[in-house]
């Protein structure tokens, strides 16, 4: 096979990254027996936006591999503040193996050089685990759960819990410095850009929010337990309402309070991929994002 060569990412090749991610995710599912998920117009133009995104805001850390020219692979990673963290690694399934992922791996890496912390949200693929086990990062196993979520196990609901709006992104960059010690500063746009709904906490008793789409909790961040479990459930109430499928992804065993609501609204939990963490262990009031963690 020809040598894999790396160079910095652009806005034209958006389409190929975007087309790669899902040929690889889809490879993934089907080496673990998976059905094989529809892909929408929809899904197509938020991951564009989340390419399009990193592109601009993190140039630095955004990459792709090719071979002869041809684009077969993609990095993506941010730094904010304090803060370093993996998007995305991708290679085309008939190029796996080729080194190109290895390759994309120490440059998004490099781009973290001097963060105080680091963060990976992992796929269950073992070589994705093995590469950022042996990275300098430790390993913390990881739950989802998912289903038609039941009030009748929720605690009385928190009327702490309110509609946030791009107003409330100041302090949710707060609650981030405090909880995982960066805020998000741009990626709240993007967030917002494909549909996510947000919901905020601002008293005495606690700050945090959490963005909602699609039935997803896609992000959550509080000051503190109790805070963090009613802005869960605010979110599982919402899908409740709306009679959709809600998903809780990214729990750890630090986020005690997420799995207790999760089981006492009768969600199906199962394993997940790790997530690994460098300079820090995962915040016990978070729930990261997949594509900004």
């Amino acid at each position: 096979m020809s040598e894999v060569t790396l160079r910095p990412m652009t806005a034209a090749d958006v389409e190929e990254t975007v087309r790669i991610q899902i040929d690889a995710f889809a490879a993934l599912g089907r080496r673990r027996g998976d059905e094989p998920e529809a892909i929408t117009d929809r899904m197509l133009e938020r991951a564009r936006l989340r390419h399009d995104h990193f592109v601009t805001h993190d140039p630095d850390g955004a990459f792709v591999a090719t071979i002869e020219d041809k684009v077969v692979g993609c990095a993506l990673a941010l730094r904010r503040e304090r803060l370093w963290g993996l998007s995305l690694l991708v290679v085309a399934p008939a190029t796996q193996s080729s080194g190109a992922g290895r390759k994309l791996l120490d440059a998004a890496l490099a781009y973290g050089e001097g963060c105080a912390r680091g963060v990976i949200l992992s796929s269950s693929d073992p070589r994705a685990i093995r590469s950022y086990a042996t990275s300098g990062f430790q390993l913390f196993p990881q739950v989802s759960a998912s289903g038609s979520p039941a009030m009748a196990g929720r605690p009385t609901l928190d009327r702490r819990v309110r509609t946030g709006s791009a107003t409330d992104r100041e302090l949710a960059d707060d609650v981030d410095r405090d909880v995982r010690g960066a805020g998000r500063g741009p990626d709240h746009e993007v967030v917002a850009a494909v549909g996510a709904q947000m919901y905020v906490v601002d008293d005495a008793r606690g700050r945090g929010y959490a963005y909602l789409r699609d039935g997803g909790v896609y992000l959550l961040a509080a000051s503190d337990d109790a805070t963090a479990a009613a802005l869960l459930w605010r979110c599982l109430e919402h899908v409740h309402d709306t009679g959709t499928k809600a998903t809780v992804d990214h729990i750890t065993a630090e986020q005690q309070w997420a799995v207790e609501a999760c089981f006492a609204a009768r969600l199906k939990v199962v394993p997940d991929g790790p997530v690994f963490w460098r300079g820090a262990t995962p915040p016990c009031a978070y729930l990261p994002s997949g594509a900004f963690l």
